[in-house]
C-alpha cells in the first residue's frame, strides 16, 4: 500500500477522533452554560473544565501516538500479474532448461529485499524457497545462502534475471510494473514433463502476506 493510502487511513481515524471530541465539547459547552447562570460557581467551573480539557488533550495525543505505533506498513499491492513456465532444449529434443518468468504487470513497487520466492510442484512433494535477494553479481545464480527448504533451483550460468539480482540494468532494488524476474528450475531435482504444474507464490514477510500467487503449466 502506498503512503497515499496509509495517509488516507490516517485521515479517517483523525475525522473520527475529531467528531467525538466535538460531540464531548459540545456538551460541555451545555454544561458549562447551565452552570455559569450561578455566578458563585463560576470559578469551579473553570477549574474543573480546565482539567476536562486536559484529559481530552491527553487521550487524544495518547490514542494518535497507539495507532501511530500499531499500524504496521502494509504488503504492497500488486493488482496485476502473470508468469509462464517454459522449458528449451536443442537438437536432442531433451527440454532441460526450464525457466519460470512472473511479470508485475500493475500496482505497488516491490521491495525485493522484503520477499521470498515459494515453489512446489504438482508432481512431488518438494519446496523450494528464494529469498535474501538480490542475488548478487554480474552472473547472479541461487547459492546456498538465497535458498531454503528444497534445493530445487538451477545455479548455472545466468540462472536469474531481473529485479532479483544485480546484473541487470534496472537493479535498483525494487521490482515495478513493467518488470519481471527470472529462475530456473533444476532437471536433475524435478524434471518436469508438458503439463506439469508449479506453484509459485510471492510472500511479503515484513507481513507475511501472499502478494502474487501463480499456477504454471509446464510447455
Amino acid at each position: 500500500m502506498s503512503k497515499g493510502r496509509l495517509q488516507n487511513l490516517f485521515t479517517l481515524t483523525d475525522i473520527f477522533i475529531l467528531d467525538e471530541c466535538n460531540d464531548i465539547v459540545n456538551t460541555l459547552s451545555i454544561w458549562v452554560y447551565d452552570r455559569m447562570k450561578d455566578e458563585k460557581a463560576i470559578s469551579p467551573v473553570v477549574g474543573i473544565m480546565l482539567m476536562i480539557a486536559i484529559t481530552i488533550v491527553l487521550g487524544v495525543t495518547l490514542i494518535f501516538f497507539a495507532t501511530a505505533f500499531e499500524m504496521q506498513e502494509p504488503a504492497p499491492f500488486v493488482a496485476h500479474s502473470s508468469g509462464e513456465l517454459v522449458r528449451k532444449g536443442g537438437a536432442d529434443v531433451q527440454k532441460t532448461d526450464q525457466r519460470v518468468y512472473l511479470y508485475h504487470e500493475g500496482g505497488d513497487p516491490i521491495d525485493v529485499s522484503d520477499i521470498e520466492i515459494v515453489v512446489s510442484f504438482d508432481k512431488n512433494d518438494k519446496v523450494g524457497t528464494l529469498h535474501n535477494f538480490p542475488i548478487e553479481g554480474d552472473d547472479p545464480n541461487p547459492t546456498s545462502e538465497y535458498v531454503s527448504g528444497d534445493d530445487v533451483f538451477d545455479n548455472s550460468h545466468n540462472s536469474i534475471e531481473g529485479s532479483i539480482g544485480t546484473g541487470d540494468v534496472d537493479d535498483d532494488g525494487m521490482w515495478s510494473t513493467g518488470e519481471y524476474v527470472m529462475f530456473r528450475i533444476s532437471n536433475t531435482a524435478v524434471s518436469l514433463n508438458s503439463g506439469d504444474i508449479v506453484y509459485v507464490k510471492i510472500i511479503h514477510t515484513p507481513t507475511n502476506t501472499v502478494i502474487m500467487e501463480e499456477t504454471l503449466t509446464a510447455s
